[in-house]
């Protein structure tokens, strides 16, 4: 009888719940589960509090690890950047050999997709250091859109997210490299970027007029009189 594989979704995201990171990689993990695979979740905020031989346990034990997080300032959370680097520490004390892979998704709230680059190298850097086989990485732009709901119930607004981790999927079930068709469908805009800016403008007002600081969203305190 052959070994059940296991997939592991690390979320990065700092929200415990309804995150768009949370949305996009439970996507994923939903359909490696359809493929015969047993899964496992963890909140890297939560974990790191609660239980870090948790997180080392079920990171050795993966056969596929998906990092599902948002950007932040040009990079990660830097609970998930801890966390890649107690991981490195345990996997070098431990001297695992375990074949294992990893792939990566980083949304931002960005419109454009590219500005997430620099973090899913950071990523793949993570892989290759750590003897992960490293099957690619998605970049997401306009991640406000999603806010955290199930990407299946979104409709035709996600539906190249749909494809590209559907495929991603298939992709992992074999052991290869996610397609460049499917990178290049989950970097789709996802709503006109003109509607997207107005919307998350209209977003931010509403935010600092609940904490009375809608008069301070133009200040410019460093510009001489």
């Amino acid at each position: 009888m052959l070994k059940e594989k296991k997939a592991l979704l690390l979320i990065g995201s700092p929200k415990v719940k309804n995150s768009t990171s949370e949305s996009l990689g439970g996507y994923l993990l939903e359909g490696l589960i359809k493929v015969g695979y047993t899964s496992e979740r963890l909140h890297i905020r939560s974990i790191l509090k609660s239980n870090v031989e948790e997180l080392f346990s079920g990171v050795n034990a993966a056969d596929i690890i998906i990092i599902s997080s948002p950007l932040y300032v040009d990079s990660l959370p830097s609970p998930l950047i801890r966390a890649f680097e107690l991981i490195a520490n345990n996997r070098n004390e431990k001297k695992i050999d375990k074949k294992q892979s990893l792939i990566a998704i980083v949304n931002s709230g960005f419109p454009e997709y590219f500005h997430n680059h620099t973090a899913l190298r950071i990523c793949e850097n993570f892989a290759c250091r750590n003897k992960f086989e490293w099957l690619g990485g998605f970049a997401l732009g306009e991640g406000g859109a999603i806010s955290g709901n199930p990407i299946k119930n979104l409709g035709g607004m996600t539906r190249n997210i749909v494809k590209a981790l559907d495929m991603a999927a298939e992709a992992i079930s074999n052991n290869e490299s996610i397609p460049m068709e499917a990178i290049d469908l989950m970097s789709r805009k996802l709503i006109p970027i003109g509607m997207y800016t107005f919307i998350a403008n209209r977003g931010w007002e509403t935010q600092a007029k609940k904490f009375g600081v809608n008069k301070d969203l133009y200040a410019r305190p460093y510009i001489k009189e």
